[in-house]
């Protein structure tokens, strides 16, 4: 089953939190973590295209990299800004009208997101720039409110004073519409006041563009809420720490075991 549209999977982040290097590329026993994301997605998508900062790109870590164009931006300004950023890139390249997207850091452990995120498309409404993949999670670390399918607020368990128990959480892929999202990410980073910077500077002082916090602002503006659908649970996982990828690999081998895939 081949789809028409890309993938893109953004790994452009400075991994701050797991020592500075990039968890897309942390090995999960039987390959690397983007190498994983890359051979369950090969055969659903016509072009792969995997997004870095240059410090990764000049490190050789994507060197040899099979199955995906390699796209190296300037970044440090959040990761909306790198979406902005390297969808710019891609259009200029293929001009896709829809893309699906993926955090590079996420580690899928099968193919049911990509599957199920197309199978969704029906129900989106035309208005919407971003369909976020969802799933109900305990103890999230982040969560929506909605009316209907919308997405009206993301909260975040860092900000937020009463913590959520059971949430609406993104699984870290999502359904982009190019040229609307691009106009909208576009107008939030003026809205921001980061577009006056030069894009190929970074100072951590000017702040960051978050996606999770564009949704919210998106739902203020006239026909530009983004939209979510429910996926099934457990096929996404994350990590932040060695012990948490230990987990994962376990988990992985665990569900490679059960499933044969």
């Amino acid at each position: 089953m081949v789809m028409a549209d890309s993938l893109v999977i953004f790994a452009a982040g400075k991994s701050s939190r797991f020592g500075g290097f990039p968890k897309a590329f942390c090995d999960l026993g039987q390959g690397r973590n983007v190498e994983n994301t890359i051979r369950l997605a090969r055969e659903r998508f016509r072009n792969i295209y995997l997004i870095v900062n240059e410090e990764t790109c000049a490190a050789g870590i994507t060197d040899g990299l099979d199955g995906a164009e390699v796209i190296s931006i300037v970044t440090g300004q959040g990761d909306a800004d790198s979406i902005l950023k390297g969808l710019r890139h891609i259009a200029d390249k293929a001009a896709p009208d829809i893309v699906t997207a993926c955090w590079g850091d996420a580690v899928f452990l099968s193919s049911e997101p990509f599957d199920e995120m197309k199978k969704a498309r029906s129900a989106w409404d035309p208005a919407s720039p971003v369909l976020v993949g969802c799933s109900w999670d305990r103890d999230p670390y982040a969560w929506f409110d909605t009316y209907g399918w919308k997405i009206i607020r993301s909260h975040f368990k860092k900000r937020e004073p009463d913590q959520c128990v059971m949430g609406l959480h993104d699984q870290s892929v999502f359904t982009f519409r190019t040229k609307p999202l691009l106009e909208d990410l576009g107008q939030y980073k003026h809205h921001l006041g980061l577009d006056v910077y030069d894009e190929n500077t970074y100072d951590p002082a000017r702040g960051e563009m978050g996606l999770l916090d564009a949704f919210t602002w998106f739902y203020g503006q006239q026909d530009m809420a983004a939209e979510y659908c429910e996926l099934t649970p457990g096929r996404v996982m994350s990590f932040n720490t060695q012990e948490e990828l230990d987990s994962v690999k376990r988990s992985l081998q665990d569900f490679r075991k059960r499933t044969r895939e």
